[in-house]
């Protein structure tokens, strides 16, 4: 039994020493491996620094600003409004941002802003068009059809019909009254051979006007079913004479109604007040006076 114990010995020497080899191999490969990470995270950060350092360089700041799409609009307002530099580094424009500014601008309907890495910055805006010139102190604001007050003028432009009945700020940028916009609605929905016989639009108690330029004035009521109601007037004008018209009353647009300031002219025999089938209602006026 003693000699088998120490044969048992010899042959575990090699298996301890084997073992211990195994193991500092595995410690050894281990150790690389971390020194490999640490060097590959040194690299990768020292590339990143370098990069970054590389990209706010003066060779990535904004050399010029271009504006382009503008008509009405000042160029250096609109470069103001976006916030965007000479100078600053091109990362640090934020394009949106500048866009959302840039739309505050008065004429400015839309904007957009691009980055080029060769050191522009572009900003391209679409403008907004005037409907309308209302009264605004000594002059007329000029009002686009969502209500934005754009420019205050000292004379009503031409072609522009004259409108009574609403006062604006004439501050540019800023809503014109809410009363503006049934205006602003009906004058952009007028065909031209229906507006060339109207020289002006008013507003009275929330009633909408139109004054006709021979006399008399078709009434909207509020602004509602402008497209009925226009219909209804074009249908009017071209088979009626307006001869002594007091009103055109196209309130109900399926049954208008047309008076006259001339009492001798009596109801017409045809009195559906359709402006589909036959003529419409006509009524004399109460006052009987002479036109």
């Amino acid at each position: 039994m003693t000699a088998t114990r120490r044969r048992g010995a010899t042959r575990s020497a090699p298996s301890k020493d084997r073992f211990r080899a195994r193991r500092l191999a595995a410690e050894r490969s281990a150790g690389m491996k971390r020194l490999r990470v640490v060097l590959g995270l040194t690299l990768v950060s020292t590339a990143a620094v370098a990069v970054i350092g590389f990209i706010n360089s003066s060779m990535f700041d904004v050399d010029e600003i271009i504006v382009v799409g503008n008509d009405r609009s000042d160029p250096h307002l609109i470069v103001e409004a976006s916030g965007v530099t000479v100078g600053q580094a091109l990362l640090e424009v934020d394009l949106d941002t500048a866009a959302d500014e840039i739309q505050l601008v008065p004429w400015v309907g839309t904007a957009s802003v691009r980055r080029s890495w060769s050191g522009s910055i572009e900003i391209e805006v679409t403008e907004r068009g005037p409907s309308a010139a209302i009264s605004a102190g000594d002059g007329y604001a000029l009002v686009d059809d969502h209500g934005r007050q754009l420019e205050l003028v000292e004379e009503r432009p031409e072609g522009f019909m004259a409108v009574s009945g609403i006062e604006g700020s004439g501050v540019a940028g800023e809503p014109a009254p809410s009363e503006a916009m049934p205006v602003v609605a009906l004058l952009d929905a007028l065909p031209p051979d229906v507006e060339s016989q109207f020289d002006e639009v008013t507003i009275e108690n929330g009633e909408l006007f139109l004054e006709l330029a021979v006399g008399g004035r078709a009434n909207f009521g509020d602004g509602s079913d402008l497209g009925a109601k226009l219909q209804s007037l074009e249908t009017m004008l071209a088979r009626v004479d307006l001869t002594c018209v007091n009103t055109i009353d196209v309130r109900v647009p399926a049954a208008p109604v047309l008076t006259r300031t001339d009492q001798s002219t009596g109801p017409n025999d045809s009195a559906t007040g359709q402006t589909s089938e036959g003529e419409p209602n006509e009524e004399p006026d109460s006052t009987g006076s002479d036109c």
